[in-house]
């Protein structure tokens, strides 16, 4: 009888320390590979055997994405492919990467874009008898030993832009937030629909670092560690913000920039995220002050001269008093702001011709 006892307490402590066990070995690792493509975005995440692939840069990333993902990574299968919209710079090197692996699925917003990169990326899932998959908001697919959940887009805008697929991928205690190059009014609309989805450890900041996305209320509700900007230096496009920049900067965020940093890997266990990248920048602080000086001599030399902005209520936009679109704006869709933070706040978004 004692003997029986004691085999008992023994068994229900094997089970006891099985059970603290469970989450280090329900977890291997998930690897994420945010490639240098210049002015563009590309990434590989690797998750318990199976392979996602997000974007794939401007066309002339093709040998380089071909290269990667044959001898650098060792891959000829990809498990769940993703175009997060279809602007050349994210779906240029995706062509390279069809044909270095057998891709079982291909997510994508929109089916026909009148453009001659996508088209070509198009026809050729077509000759490998692969169909466009337009996800919808809400749902969500198992990959490896995490979940990734689709967040947008809710409906079709007319800037290409704001049809960005938004994705949260979740492995564990570790999140990673992806947003294409979604805009304010899109960050809005994930905002509005389901604000809790979207706090991630990780955040792939949108369009580039440009400052017609990653509002102050959208990136106060991802709340990141980590934020990566895929980015080709000395670009003509002023990539990424300084204005976004001051904002990474003063929520403490760790910054990770492709023009800077070359390639970004990182590596989560499930519970602990670790990065290692291609070089180091001149310093930690360069990451964010780089094109600081610009900002201060121009956009809030800017910001100061106006005395007031003026709100559309039907677009979400704001503008400087002089400028046309306030100019010509009805009265009835008006609403005043004294500071450009008053209106930032209340949703608004700034104009990209007076750029208030």
């Amino acid at each position: 009888m004692k003997r029986n006892i004691w085999k008992l307490k023994n068994l229900l402590i094997c089970c006891f320390c099985l059970l603290l066990m469970l989450p280090c070995l329900a977890f291997g690792e998930l690897e994420l590979h945010f490639l240098d493509v210049g002015q563009g975005d590309a990434a590989v995440i690797l998750c318990d055997g199976s392979v996602m692939m997000i974007d794939g840069g401007k066309p002339e990333s093709s040998q380089m994405i071909y290269s990667y993902l044959t001898n650098t990574l060792g891959i000829d299968h990809i498990d769940v492919m993703i175009a997060s919209h279809p602007h050349s710079d994210h779906v240029g090197g995706l062509s390279a990467a069809l044909n270095a692996c057998r891709t079982d699925v291909i997510y994508t917003p929109l089916y026909y874009y009148n453009d001659t990169v996508f088209l070509r990326f198009r026809d050729m899932a077509a000759e490998r008898n692969m169909n466009f998959v337009m996800p919808l908001a809400g749902t969500s697919i198992a990959f490896g030993g995490a979940n990734v959940s689709f967040l947008a887009p809710y409906k079709l805008y007319g800037d290409t832009n704001d049809n960005s697929i938004l994705l949260r991928i979740d492995y564990g205690t570790t999140s990673f937030l992806f947003t294409g190059d979604a805009e304010i009014p899109e960050e809005q609309e994930v905002l509005s629909a389901n604000p809790d989805a979207l706090r991630a450890d990780v955040l792939k900041v949108g369009h580039h670092g440009s400052s017609s996305s990653s509002s102050e209320v959208f990136l106060q509700a991802v709340h990141p560690k980590i934020a990566l900007i895929g980015v080709g230096a000395g670009n003509t496009y002023g990539h990424p913000s300084s204005s976004v920049l001051k904002l990474l900067h003063d929520m403490d965020v760790e910054l990770y920039r492709t023009d800077l940093h070359g390639t970004i890997i990182l590596h989560s266990d499930g519970s602990t995220i670790s990065v290692q990248t291609a070089r180091a920048p001149e310093s930690p602080e360069s990451v964010y002050t780089l094109t600081w000086a610009a900002f201060l001599e121009t956009e809030a030399d800017a910001h100061s001269a106006a005395a007031y902005y003026v709100g559309n209520i039907k677009s979400m936009k704001f503008h400087t008093p002089d400028c046309e679109g306030a100019v010509k704006m009805s009265q009835k869709n008006q609403i005043r702001f004294e500071t450009r933070e008053e209106a930032i706040q209340a949703g608004y978004f700034p104009c990209g011709t007076c750029k208030p």
